[in-house]
């Protein structure tokens, strides 16, 4: 009888040694487990920062890699500039507008655009039914000497006008095949503006100017990009009196 107790005492003692056992095993499996989610969750979110500053510095690094428009000064650049820029603007997309319009979805025409807002010409430009129009890109107006810009700003219906004027000739939509048997045309101001073709380069107002992309259509004009905003002779001397030049 004593012999079966102590029998039973061992077996009783040794079953719970086994599941204390078990129990602190599984206790250790979890917290194996759970130590390994846990490194896995913080190498999940350290990746996922490393990718979102990854691509932070990536478009941070392509908006400080542009160029400015006004920096876009060769032919080369420009067409490239024009192309990648809003369907609207490049040299294909311009052809559906009329000529202010069209411009002012080009990327390399922006100061244009903003004079010719400015002096109120919007409409008197897309209005016209046939123009030929040299057109002064943004790195054309940064070689402007500032104290000219501004006072053409500031007389909005005269200088201004006078200024644009001298770039636009009305009543024909000119080729630059058109522009190699000439030697002056007619201005919107009734000014007359020099140019001079020799073989595929052409020059405007004795050389001050320079086309760079020629014979691009709008609906009711055809443009040439140009490297030197040009000042009619009387105006220019006006304004050099004026700046003090």
């Amino acid at each position: 009888m004593q012999r079966n107790l102590k029998w039973k005492g061992a077996v009783g003692l040794f079953l719970a040694l086994s599941l204390t056992a078990a129990a602190c095993g599984g206790d250790d499996d979890d917290e194996a487990t759970d130590a390994g989610n846990d490194t896995a969750t913080t190498e999940e979110s350290s990746s996922d920062t490393t990718m979102a500053t990854d691509d932070t510095a990536t478009d941070s690094g392509s908006a400080s890699g542009a160029a400015s428009s006004a920096e876009i000064c060769d032919t080369d650049a420009i067409v490239e500039a024009v192309e990648g820029g809003s369907e609207a603007g490049t040299l294909a997309g311009m052809t559906d507008d009329p000529v202010a319009t069209a411009a002012s979805n080009n990327p390399v025409l922006t100061t244009l655009t903003a004079a010719v807002t400015e002096a109120n010409l919007v409409d008197t430009l897309n209005s016209a039914p046939a123009l030929t129009v040299f057109a002064p890109t943004d790195c054309a107006f940064a070689g402007v000497d500032p104290a000219t810009l501004d006072a053409a700003m500031a007389d909005p219906t005269g200088l201004l006008t006078n200024v644009l004027g001298f770039h636009v000739i009305p009543g024909e939509q000119l080729s630059s095949e058109d522009l190699a048997g000439m030697d002056s045309l007619e201005t919107f101001t009734g000014a007359t503006l020099p140019i001079e073709v020799d073989g595929d380069t052409i020059t405007l107002n004795d050389g001050a100017a320079t086309v760079l992309v020629p014979d691009i259509q709008t609906a009711n004009a055809t443009v040439y990009l140009i490297d030197e905003v040009m000042l009619p002779a009387d105006d220019a001397a006006a304004t050099a009196t004026t700046s003090g030049m």
